[in-house]
């Protein structure tokens, strides 16, 4: 809610810092896409090169 809202406003703030303005939908379909990107944990999602190429 602090970036939706904004931030907290004060002299050194950049104009360009504004309301988000996000539903409560949107706020967790955020939440829900930041978390498909900490993986899982267990290390599966790094990928490797294959040892050979098809010809």
């Amino acid at each position: 809610n602090f970036y939706n809202q904004g931030g907290i406003k004060n002299p050194h703030m950049d104009p360009l810092v504004i309301p988000l303005e996000l539903t409560d939908e949107e706020k967790r379909d955020l939440v829900a896409f930041l978390h498909t990107l900490n993986g899982d944990g267990t290390g599966s999602q790094h990928v490797t090169a294959p040892k050979s190429f098809p010809k």
